[in-house]
């Protein structure tokens, strides 16, 4: 807690960035327009930290339950480089977060969602991790830093003008595990050709997500692979 902060003050600035929170859920930044979802009154991720956390009655997905279905373990995590392309509110790296990561870094196109998630991670008190607004039609492995050991990549290829380009960069920015899901419109037999094609390895197809509270959303498809 702040000096001079009660807690009172802290439980109103938790409701408000929560209803921040669902206010940004509503839709996504385009190109050139705001896609707007069916489901309303929503929060697009639950997740939990000490310091923040949303139920998951109040969300749509569960970044929880996202990772156990990748098989995620904490010792997967601690200690190392984490990066989300498209990482939305930032709720899979505070889900994270909890397990001692090295550092971790979001990408995501929104600048309201960014600065969104800057201010949950303050709030919070979770360091380590870094939020940056980036075009991944545009962005090259130098723009984002190192290689990272675990690459999440969930849900945004159909949403990409340049889906080749973004296998490219993938296999450029990972020097571990990528966890990737793919949207519902894609084959995985697409996917699994494309992370061949970009050098990934040990390719596995998971089954589909199932963490949606809307069911005819949970056909998307998830993979592990490995680079290096």
């Amino acid at each position: 807690m702040n000096s001079g902060e009660s807690p009172s003050d802290r439980v109103a600035v938790q409701s408000r960035l929560t209803e921040e929170l669902r206010s940004a859920s509503a839709s996504f930044r385009k190109k050139k327009s705001r896609h707007f979802l069916s489901t309303k009154d929503v929060i697009y991720c639950a997740f939990s930290t000490p310091g923040f956390s949303v139920p998951r009655n109040e969300a749509q997905r569960d970044a929880a339950r996202r990772l156990e279905q990748f098989g995620v373990r904490p010792e997967d995590i601690r200690g190392k480089r984490v990066l989300d392309l498209g990482c939305n509110n930032g709720a899979i790296l505070f889900q994270l977060s909890n397990h001692g990561p090295a550092c971790g870094l979001g990408i995501e196109y929104d600048p309201e969602k960014v600065d969104l998630a800057r201010r949950i991670a303050a709030f919070a008190g979770i360091e380590r991790l870094e939020f940056r607004v980036g075009d991944l039609d545009a962005l090259e492995a130098r723009d984002i830093g190192a290689p990272f050991d675990v690459v999440l990549c969930l849900a945004i290829e159909a949403h990409v003008q340049k889906p080749d380009h973004l296998y490219r960069l993938l296999a450029a920015v990972t020097q571990g595990v990528l966890l990737f899901e793919a949207n519902a419109s894609t084959s995985p037999k697409s996917v699994q050709a494309e992370l061949a094609k970009a050098g990934f390895r040990e390719i596995r197809h998971l089954g589909s997500c199932d963490d949606d509270i809307v069911p005819r959303n949970n056909r998307r498809p998830i993979f592990s692979a490995r680079m290096g």
